[in-house]
């Protein structure tokens, strides 16, 4: 059996499984502890950015100007919705652009954090460090974000690089052959995922058990066990629901542009109201195929400008 490398529809449904979470974050309205999941889902986004970058340096150079110019027109429209629906409310741009993560518009803290990640990925590729010296930097990180967790005010946090580059070192393996990977281990990754997802708990349980000192810390595999989880789950849907996994895939393939615009919808969706019905399930089920189908209409009618907005070639 060959292995392609052609975007499929399981990582686009993951995309969107990931995206829910989020949403469902956003909205204020999820369940105690979804902030794990969501971290989850970041880590997934970063470690498909990884994989999809091209590994010639000039190439790279091109998608992360693509990305500079969308992280700068949705800057633009956060700053002019702010400034159209909230004259009064006291702002800065930090918070519109999304420089602090603590932003107005959140997800525009992502697009900002990607584009610094690419740039450093540039400069490796330049150097011609990557991808052979990939996994020591990715170790070296993840030792870094283990030991000393980064200000959550921070302009860029970095904590995910090694994730990101994670994604890089990954992409000699060709993205079907990852599929049929994980089918066939499914029975082995899914308790392999619970042990790193109970991993802190257990530690903490032995450490009061030998009456050791203990610092809640947790190494960063629990977030890249939710990601493995999300993938899991993209490839379950491919493989056994087919009809559901069309409707996710297209909501996947505009994921940037949900990312990037779910907050517009949220904030008069909610106008400050939180009705806590079946947690809120309805609303990421409402915002993302209104979305994703918004989305469409306006590649359609304007496809330069939705490919601006989607960092992609026009």
């Amino acid at each position: 059996m060959s292995c392609g490398t052609a975007r499929a529809h399981w990582v686009d449904c993951a995309r969107t499984l990931a995206m829910f979470c989020i949403v469902w974050l956003h909205a204020n309205a999820a369940p105690a502890g979804l902030g794990q999941v969501v971290g989850g889902a970041i880590t997934l986004f970063f470690l498909l950015a990884g994989y999809f970058l091209p590994v010639q340096a000039g190439k790279a150079l091109v998608r992360t100007a693509r990305l500079a110019l969308a992280w700068l027109l949705w800057s633009l429209l956060s700053l002019g919705l702010m400034a159209a629906t909230a004259p009064d409310f006291e702002f800065s741009w930090q918070r519109c652009v999304g420089w602090g993560v603590a932003a107005y518009n959140t997800p525009l803290w992502f697009l900002k954090t990607l584009l610094a990640y690419q740039l450093v990925a540039v400069g490796l590729l330049a150097l011609r460090f990557l991808p052979r010296f990939c996994w020591v930097a990715v170790l070296v990180l993840m030792l870094c974000s283990y030991t000393s967790a980064p200000a959550q005010y921070a302009a860029v946090r970095f904590d995910y690089l090694w994730v990101f580059l994670l994604g890089l070192a990954l992409k000699q393996v060709p993205l079907e052959c990852l599929r049929t990977w994980m089918e066939k281990h499914i029975l082995l990754l899914l308790p392999a995922v619970l042990v790193c997802l109970c991993q802190p708990h257990v530690l903490e349980r032995v450490a009061r058990w030998m009456e050791l000192p203990w610092r809640h810390c947790s190494l960063p595999v629990g977030a890249l066990a939710w990601a493995l989880l999300m993938l899991l789950g993209g490839v379950a849907c491919a493989r056994y629901l087919p009809q559901l996994a069309a409707p996710l895939a297209f909501c996947g393939r505009w994921m940037l542009f949900i990312y990037a615009s779910h907050s517009f919808l949220l904030a008069p969706l909610y106008g400050g109201y939180n009705p806590h019905f079946l947690w809120n399930l309805w609303v990421p089920l409402l915002v993302i195929p209104l979305l994703a189908a918004a989305g469409w209409w306006f590649k359609r009618r304007f496809p330069r400008g939705m490919a601006f907005l989607l960092a992609r070639a026009s």
